[in-house]
């Protein structure tokens, strides 16, 4: 019985041994790999410039995009584009005599006599009878799909190609019937007289102008006016300015004169103490060399203050001959704006001239000629939204995630061709913890950092917020969506991203890309390059983010290089 325990006991002991031996070598094998993966990377630097600007405040979360679609429906009633039969209106324009109405209609016009109207709807309606010629059964027949699931399309691509049987000349007699229609208005509009046109023109012009003139009057003085008082401000805060920056150029220099005074005595005291009182000359030193730098700080603060006051004195310059020739300008400007005044009450007063109510016969018949053309436009119009040549095309930019017809399928009325990402509708939705919502309602400002373009802001307002719910701990949280605006163009379903609410107003302040900074045991460092050009960590402090910069709160100045590692 020991025996037999002794020997399950030395082969439980193997077992253990050789498992032990396995992970070991399991171990080893990693580390070599993982020593050599890491020998092979490469390790590159950015260089990044500590800024100082505004930074907006806000609370970040993560979340990814999502793209509406939308159906692309081929709306076209391809029955509607036939006319109606229209012999009642022929009947009822059939005895009407244009001829020479109270003396005013020009030899040569519309019908001298018996009627000649009629014989012009006539041709224009029989024209436009029916155009189609494809019976009861309107549709389309494709031929060739020209689009796939994934491809992007912009508005006026060709999604399909259409049989050319489908049409039967429909294009061609729509197209024609627009031109025909358009001739026959024109020929129309040519025997109006033009001497009543221009008198009418010239009545109502006058009669507007004569009604307006006062306001253009007061519009025109009141312009001028608000010119030389916006001068003459802009003047004013030109001296002001100049006043301020002489003012304190004069306070610097005095500071400047008194520091250059101290420097003297404490570099007479470094000459004169003896070399064997070490502690004195130390002091003095380290006195001369704090009076050496107060001196050059004034001294550069003194050259900016004289460069200052004297681009103050180019802009009181600038602005007093803004102010002269604005001045210049309102009294010209006075005289000009009554002469035209007077021009518009005298042309005002004198239009005497009117249509003779004659014309309105004429006018009837201008209208049902254009009534036609309308129509006929509206039609061709109408096809070509949706047909051009043999071609049916795209009527929205986008991402194609659905083509729904195949070679052979028939396109009528309602068909559904595709169906696309709609990029009016990209959104992205995270979920926010009650206690950061004190300052996020509809209608509140979002930043948008993608991983995809990490230097790159996307601005998004916050379009819907969910009901409340609570979590497994009893936190509660809202569902927050945001719709992006402005080019979405480069955004695709399912990018990832920080979305940056905006919760308080801009400030100034020091900062620099989130990407430079390197967080380790809840502290906050920076790499940059020591006087050697070696590469070193630097401890700093931040404090809020817009998503794609932190701010600085200690350890950088505007102006340093930061480092931001990459591996390759």
């Amino acid at each position: 019985m020991d025996s037999e325990k002794k020997k399950k006991g030395k082969t439980k002991w193997w077992i253990l041994s050789g498992t032990a031996v396995g992970l070991f070598l399991l171990v080893t094998v990693i580390a070599i790999f993982i020593h050599k993966n890491e020998k092979e990377k490469t390790v590159t630097y950015k260089e990044a410039k500590v800024e100082y600007g505004t930074l907006t405040a806000g609370v970040t979360k993560s979340g990814s995009v999502d793209i509406g679609t939308v159906e692309q429906t081929f709306d076209l009633d391809m029955s509607a584009l036939q006319r109606a039969d229209t012999e009642s209106t022929k009947e009822d324009t059939g005895d009407r005599n244009f001829g020479n109405v109270g003396g005013m209609m020009p030899s040569g016009g519309m019908g001298a006599s018996g009627g000649g109207t009629p014989d012009l709807f006539s041709q224009m309606l029989d024209g436009s009878r029916n155009m189609t010629g494809t019976g009861d059964d309107f549709s389309l027949t494709v031929a060739e799909v020209s689009v796939s699931v994934g491809q992007q399309v912009e508005k006026g691509d060709i999604l399909y190609v259409i049989e050319e049987e489908s049409v039967s000349g429909l294009e061609q007699e729509l197209q024609t019937n627009v031109e025909k229609a358009k001739a026959d208005l024109d020929a129309l509009y040519a025997d109006q007289t033009l001497s009543k046109q221009t008198a009418k023109y010239t009545y109502e012009s006058s009669v507007a102008y004569g009604n307006y003139a006062g306001t253009e009057y007061d519009a025109a003085i009141r312009e001028l006016q608000d010119a030389v008082e916006n001068c003459s401000i802009a003047l004013e805060r030109a001296e002001t300015s100049l006043a301020e920056y002489q003012a304190r150029l004069e306070d610097i220099t005095d500071s400047y004169e008194d520091a250059l005074q101290i420097l003297e005595n404490c570099t007479y005291s470094l000459n004169h103490t003896s070399a064997s009182d070490a502690a004195g000359y130390v002091y003095y030193y380290e006195l001369t060399e704090s009076a050496q730098a107060t001196a050059d700080s004034l001294e550069k603060q003194k050259e900016q203050l004289e460069n200052s006051v004297e681009q103050a004195q180019e802009n009181v310059e600038q602005a007093s001959e803004n102010y002269s020739a604005v001045l210049r300008e309102l009294e010209t400007g006075q005289l000009n704006a009554k002469q035209t005044y007077d021009l518009r009450k005298l042309a005002y007063d004198t239009a005497q001239e009117t249509y003779d109510v004659t014309l309105a016969n004429l006018e009837e018949d201008a209208a049902a000629q254009e009534e036609i053309y309308k129509e006929t436009k509206e039609k061709w119009e109408a096809y070509s939204s949706y047909i051009s040549g043999s071609g049916v095309f795209a009527q929205y930019n986008g991402v194609i995630t659905g083509v729904e017809l195949e070679e052979g399928d028939s396109i009528s009325t309602g068909s559904v061709l595709v169906t696309l990402y709609d990029m009016e509708d990209v959104a992205m939705s995270v979920t926010v913890d009650e206690k950061d919502m004190e300052d996020i309602s509809l209608g509140s400002e979002a930043n948008i950092s993608f991983t995809a373009y990490p230097e790159e802001i996307f601005r998004a307002q916050v379009t819907e917020i969910s009901d409340a719910s609570t979590d497994s701990d009893g936190n509660v949280l809202y569902d927050v969506t945001v719709t992006l605006e402005g080019d979405v163009s480069k955004l695709f379903q399912g990018m990832t991203g920080d979305i940056t609410f905006v919760t308080k107003q801009s400030e100034e302040t020091l900062y620099i890309y989130r990407r430079a900074v390197i967080t380790e045991n809840e502290k906050s460092y920076v790499k940059v390059r020591d006087e050697e050009g070696n590469t070193v960590k630097k401890e700093i402090s931040t404090g809020f983010s817009d998503g794609i910069y932190i701010q600085v709160v200690e350890g950088l100045s505007e102006g340093d290089i930061v480092l931001i590692e990459s591996r390759v």
